[in-house]
């Protein structure tokens, strides 16, 4: 009679199951959202990756890259964010560009927030942290007359592609954990000089240890020639992301440029007239990755149109190191 009874419920349960010959027991099953898509993953996967340091905080430090730069700081300079001195140990966050192909794959272009285009003698993101608290540097106080205010850092002088070795100081503003952030407000100049000693150039960095800092001069073709507006047009429509440079020819430098119109998206950019640039697209379309180039030589109010070709993340990768 048990075993009756229980055939019974069995039965009665799937009976109680059945939808249109499907089975669904048991609670519903969350649906699998998509993965958010992330522009350019890839190409920002291919860009020089964030170098980390754990140092203790009680000494001083100075601390080389794999690029050759050093960031030097003395003990007991870094504070926690509630003002008081950080102790123990830290980790000290540095990405370093060089070259234009790094700062396309890092979408780090040099220009200023008056949009001109400044020739690069190196790009750093510096920050430092405890755990999850961000540091900063401690100013000379009565409590700390003995600490410097500043991190040097020393950075070696590329071997070609500047207008002049005599540098300034440059910085762009930062969210928390931005070492990868769109150059969108561009660079401002902070006023220090920076001529090279020795093959190297040498910089104190102001207090706050969260930034993008640049070693540049404005490129001197902008006080020796006018300047016009270049449009690029790229194909809109889709889920689309697009990024469009312009980067001078024996240069070390890259420009941003900036949305004029769309259909078709015009991005425009202020350049010297007859100066020998490079324009550069990047898109993402429905998933796919377009590249294209086109070599100019700047003319009054000229537009241009890049063949874009669909290609592998490796290709573009590939393409943009041969630029």
């Amino acid at each position: 009679m048990k075993h009756f009874a229980f055939a019974c419920l069995g039965v009665a349960l799937l009976a109680s199951c059945r939808k249109d010959d499907m089975i669904i027991c048991g609670p519903p099953v969350p649906a699998i959202q998509p993965t958010p898509t992330v522009p350019f993953a890839d190409l920002r996967a291919a860009s020089p990756a964030v170098q980390t340091f754990a140092f203790d905080l009680g000494q001083a430090q100075s601390l080389r890259t794999r690029g050759g730069a050093s960031l030097a700081f003395g003990a007991g300079v870094f504070l926690l964010p509630n003002g008081t001195v950080a102790t123990g140990q830290a980790e000290l966050q540095v990405r370093e560009i060089y070259t234009v192909a790094d700062m396309i794959l890092a979408n780090l272009p040099t220009s200023t927030s008056s949009r001109q285009m400044l020739i690069s003698g190196g790009e750093f993101n510096i920050q430092v942290w405890q755990g999850t608290s961000r540091l900063r540097m401690a100013g000379s106080s009565p409590q700390m007359p003995q600490v410097p205010p500043r991190l040097t850092l020393t950075s070696p002088v590329p071997m070609a592609g500047l207008d002049t070795t005599q540098m300034m100081l440059w910085r762009r503003a930062s969210p928390v954990g931005a070492g990868t952030a769109a150059d969108t407000s561009g660079w401002q100049l902070n006023g220090t000089r920076v001529p090279p000693t020795a093959g190297f150039f040498k910089a104190a960095l102001p207090l706050d240890s969260i930034a993008n800092w640049n070693l540049d001069q404005f490129w001197h073709a902008y006080q020796t020639s006018p300047r016009t507006v270049v449009g690029v047009d790229v194909p809109a429509g889709g889920n689309s992301y697009t990024n469009v440079f312009f980067r001078p020819v024996g240069f070390n430098a890259l420009a941003r440029t900036y949305v004029g119109s769309s259909a078709p998206t015009r991005w425009q950019c202020t350049l010297p007239m007859g100066a020998d640039v490079v324009a550069v697209v990047l898109q993402q379309r429905d998933g796919q990755l377009y590249f294209g180039t086109q070599r100019i030589t700047v003319q009054p109010n000229s537009t241009v149109t890049p063949t874009l070709q669909a290609l592998t993340a490796a290709d573009i990768v590939q393409r943009i190191r041969q630029l």
